[in-house]
């Protein structure tokens, strides 16, 4: 994995106050050529998102705008965060362009206020909850590995921010996994495949994955990418 990326990591988890986690982000994201971004749950329908934001580095005026008018309801990158849990450009978002006004005006006004492209990680947290960390530039020179570093970078500062902001988001008691779960999940890390870990370990892919999904469960997370940070940032594998 990206020295880089651990080293912002490791960074991330040792800080105790959102603002210097705001710092750390806008150096972190610069690196991959992105301007802003805001890290937030997603609110039912109707409910205001204000209390659901953990970090914003969104302009101001557009913050309160966006917020102010809900816009999160009729906002198409947001909406599909709720039926994907894979990263997207935010020109991937589905909306009908004709039919859908208040979803055109909503990107329309977010490209007046210089913010026509983006990059988006949804979060899926535990009990249902929807999270979302959305990155303000421009997505179309990111290779995918580049991609994966940002998924794990936006899923470790959603997860961080969530312990910040409150109890409701701190771990419930210490989180166990076996010892293969955190041999296998520590290759995962490090960006190996279920076959590449199989050939280093002596063991059948089908196992592997069996091993990843075990620790899923036991750790309550969503999938694989999330096991590996949620791992990493309770001290259950180290890199």
């Amino acid at each position: 994995m990206n020295a880089d990326l651990m080293s912002t990591i490791e960074g991330i988890q040792n800080q105790t106050t959102v603002n210097a986690i705001l710092d750390i982000m806008n150096r972190a994201i610069s690196n991959y050529g992105f301007e802003r971004f805001i890290v937030s749950g997603l609110p039912d329908p109707g409910m205001d998102v204000r209390p659901f934001v953990l970090l914003s580095g969104w302009k101001e005026e557009w913050y309160e705008r966006y917020t102010g008018l809900g816009y999160v309801h009729l906002d198409p990158v947001a909406r599909h965060c709720f039926s994907t849990a894979v990263p997207f450009d935010w020109s991937q978002a589905p909306y009908d362009q004709e039919n859908d006004k208040a979803a055109r005006q909503v990107m329309e006004e977010a490209r007046e206020f210089g913010m026509g492209e983006g990059f988006c990680v949804p979060v899926h947290m535990e009990g249902g909850m929807q999270g979302v960390v959305s990155l303000v530039g421009s997505p179309g020179h990111l290779d995918e590995k580049q991609r994966f570093e940002l998924h794990m970078l936006s899923l470790y500062a959603h997860g961080r921010l969530r312990y910040l902001n409150g109890p409701a988001g701190r771990p419930r008691g210490r989180r166990v996994i076996t010892p293969r779960e955190a041999e296998i999940l520590k290759w995962a890390a490090a960006g190996k495949t279920a076959s590449e870990i199989a050939e280093i370990t002596g063991l059948t892919p089908r196992t592997i994955n069996q091993h990843c999904e075990n620790a899923q469960k036991r750790m309550g997370t969503s999938n694989r990418l999330h096991t590996v940070v949620e791992a990493i940032r309770h001290k259950l594998i180290t890199l």
